[in-house]
């Protein structure tokens, strides 16, 4: 009896040169792919299998757990397996130069070329942790800011910890005025999709420097300090007895479920029963 193909689901997100891809495979007979290179840098990350590429002219093993970085513009193929015997998952990222050069940029506060990785796979509890939650938040639920956040999380780690030329990173600054005008925007403008960009040209900091400053001051991510903003006022909306599909709305949540989600995550009950609560003490 002829082995079942296995059967391959994919999850995809795409902006401004930044695709996001889940790979969900079934046990089964696989084709493999044939080599090709693209444009952009390609990485990639297993929790529950080995990876495999051929790439530079040799044979690698990509170990589970380990994320897997192939240059701009390298010819390289994956696993030439034809068979799975365990369903298996995967996350990618396909990014274009640019994005890496602008972030190393940023951080070196001068021109630079676009960064090079030398090996091909790097262990590293934290980058996989980033790069996870960047999957994670790149919906269309999440904020824009929360998104933005995300990437530049992501990408200057990756940087700053494993490029080969590693950028210098000067020194944090002890304060700035321009993070209270950024504060300042966000309490005005909590309900408003706000991007990393924005704020920091409103700080009168580059993206990179601005993430860092802003945690230092507030103690928060600048993405966080927003929900935490948007739930505060849900909370005064609540009590006042408007309806939980409105407050969600208002204070800028995609929709009622993603407002439960944040609300009970911030507060520790959902809407409904923080209402009820708060009722009977009102």
């Amino acid at each position: 009896m002829k082995p079942k193909a296995t059967d391959i689901s994919i999850h995809g997100w795409e902006s401004d040169g930044i695709l996001l891809e889940q790979y969900a495979y079934t046990s089964g007979t696989v084709e493999p792919l044939p080599k090709h290179a693209h444009e952009e840098y390609q990485l990639g990350l297993s929790f529950d299998c080995a990876g495999e590429y051929r790439y530079g002219g040799e044979y690698h093993c990509i170990p589970t757990g380990s994320l897997s970085i192939i240059q701009s513009g390298e010819v390289h193929s994956p696993s030439d397996r034809t068979y799975l015997s365990e369903p298996i998952s995967f996350w990618m990222m396909h990014i274009h130069p640019s994005w890496l050069q602008t972030v190393t940029a940023e951080i070196s506060e001068k021109a630079v070329v676009v960064p090079f990785f030398q090996t091909i796979s790097i262990t590293d509890s934290v980058l996989n942790d980033l790069f996870l939650t960047l999957h994670t938040v790149t919906s269309k639920t999440a904020s824009k800011l929360e998104q933005d956040t995300a990437i530049w999380q992501f990408l200057s780690y990756l940087v700053v910890h494993h490029a080969q030329k590693r950028p210098s990173v000067p020194p944090l600054l002890t304060s700035h005025a321009g993070v209270k005008l950024a504060r300042d925007y966000l309490h005005t403008h909590y309900a408003d999709e706000i991007s990393l960009d924005g704020l920091a040209q409103i700080a009168g900091l580059s993206r990179f420097h601005f993430c860092r400053v802003f945690r230092k001051e507030v103690g928060l991510s600048p993405n966080i300090y927003q929900t935490q903003l948007r739930i505060a006022q849900a909370k005064k909306l609540l009590v006042q007895g408007m309806a939980i599909a409105t407050v969600a709305t208002s204070t800028g949540f995609y929709d009622q479920s993603h407002f439960g989600g944040q609300f009970k995550r911030q507060v520790g009950v959902t809407p409904k029963c923080y209402g009820k609560k708060t009722a009977i003490f009102s």
